[in-house]
């Protein structure tokens, strides 16, 4: 629309009045796309959903254009090969076309995400990932990016070459996320010897999904000789395949670490094995203790062995946020090691109650009596000790109904926060997947259930 068009629906739409600043905000809303969500496929999804809403609120008048438009190729997702589905073969070659004939748009990228197709049984027109070159060009364009997300590195020398220019060109990068993630092809001697051969003076994250057990003796040691040299601060490793040795080395690659977060040391498929399978708290103490000093966030989840036996933080003197999986703490059977968890800065405990199992979810069950005992004595253990801690965050999505003592979980969880309160410490939890009238139901229903299996009257 022209300007006179633009004072029309002004005067005719409520939200055209408000000011740039109240519309950005809800522009920036609508736009939000997580970095990580449960799903890969729904991801697309959602960035599918928002590219056409972004599209046509650019199409509305100008005064949207000019808001909606830095959203639209903030986040642009480029396939390299053809996906089932055809919006998002569409969207590549339409921000590629926009891209070449308007470079005043290359600036407005801030995460750039690029797919490459690099299964083993795939149809021969996919294999060639007709769509390379669109990232190529991308990687040369948006050079003001702060995050590169690849996913589909793996045997494709093709994929690497990718990686190299992108690393050439986006020279700000602040986050680095290398994902494998239909097999687990992430070779970590090939990204430390890339990743050392550029500066990346302001990277922070470096994030790497389904590391291989490839590697002989000689990467190994020239991953050794590479300590202390690394920018990165925060290191995010998902299905993780190697071996505690190789850990190690990798955590000294960085000159210090301020982040840890590691989840699956075997396939997030459930049926891949790692090289090594007997990963615990412990196995991970001696690894973490080389950064003791400067760790502020430490995250572990579904590793083999659970239990806190041989795992303590008290002379982590930075530590300020540990998350856990209810799993990799034994449940709640080493209640009598909770103090060895107490970092002197502790501030926030995350508990994640989800059920790590392929096959099973999480019931109502999981959290009863013994888990809410497990959290007070965690709280006034720390409020004792002079531990700052004064927040603890609940993860609970509950998808089974059996076996559950019928006390609504998320009841429980109200009676612990307002016990702690005076003591200053909060509790959180993520929304109830279940409400209380469908527990009543669930509970009614079960109870009707074990009285007519024991023959007894109501």
């Amino acid at each position: 629309m022209h300007n006179g068009e633009d004072q029309k629906a002004s005067e005719g739409a409520f939200i055209l009045r408000l000011p740039d600043e109240l519309l950005d905000n809800i522009i920036c809303k609508a736009a939000y796309l997580p970095e990580n969500s449960p799903s890969m496929r729904s991801w697309h999804y959602t960035n599918v959903e928002l590219y056409g809403t972004l599209a046509t609120l650019c199409l509305v008048c100008q005064r949207l254009n000019r808001l909606a438009m830095p959203y639209l190729y903030a986040d642009p997702m480029i396939y390299c090969y053809k996906p089932l589905h055809s919006q998002p073969k569409q969207a590549t070659r339409l921000i590629h076309r926009s891209c070449r004939e308007n470079p005043s748009l290359w600036p407005l990228c801030r995460r750039l995400i690029i797919h490459y197709e690099d299964r083993d049984v795939v149809d021969r027109e996919n294999r060639k990932n007709p769509y390379l070159y669109v990232a190529m060009d991308s990687v040369t364009w948006f050079t003001a990016a702060k995050s590169l997300v690849i996913m589909g590195l793996g045997r494709d020398e093709r994929a690497w070459i990718l990686l190299r220019s992108a690393l050439e060109h986006i020279t700000g990068l602040t986050l680095l996320s290398l994902r494998s993630h239909i097999g687990y092809n992430i070779s970590i001697p090939q990204v430390v010897e890339i990743l050392s051969d550029f500066k990346l003076q302001d990277i922070r994250t470096l994030h790497l999904e389904g590391i291989s057990i490839g590697g002989d003796a000689l990467s190994w040691r020239k991953l050794q000789e590479k300590a202390g040299t690394a920018r990165f601060t925060e290191l995010e490793l998902l299905s993780f395949l190697q071996t505690p040795d190789v850990l190690r080395d990798l955590v000294r690659w960085p000159a210090h670490l301020e982040k840890f977060a590691l989840e699956h040391t075997y396939g997030s498929c459930y049926s891949v094995l790692g090289l090594y399978t007997d990963w615990s708290l412990a196995t991970l103490q001696p690894i973490l203790s080389i950064h003791k000093s400067t760790l502020r966030s430490i995250s572990i989840r579904c590793i083999n062995v659970g239990g806190l036996d041989g795992f303590d933080l008290r002379e982590f003197e930075n530590l300020e946020e540990l998350s856990l999986s209810y799993q990799s703490t034994k449940h709640t059977a080493d209640i009598h090691l909770i103090p060895n968890l107490l970092a002197p800065q502790l501030r926030v405990f995350h508990w994640d109650l989800t059920l790590e199992d392929q096959q099973c979810n999480e019931s109502l069950g999981f959290f009863e009596q013994k888990e809410e005992d497990w959290l007070r004595t965690l709280a006034l253990t720390a409020v004792t000790r002079g531990c700052p801690m004064r927040r603890i965050e609940i993860t609970f999505t509950p998808l089974y109904t059996y076996y559950f003592a019928g006390v609504y979980p998320w009841d429980r969880m109200d009676a612990l926060g307002r016990e702690l309160h005076p003591h200053g410490v909060q509790v959180y939890y993520n929304p109830p997947s279940t409400s209380r009238e469908e527990y009543m139901e669930i509970l009614n229903r079960t109870v009707a259930k074990q009285i007519k299996d024991s023959g007894t009257d109501p």
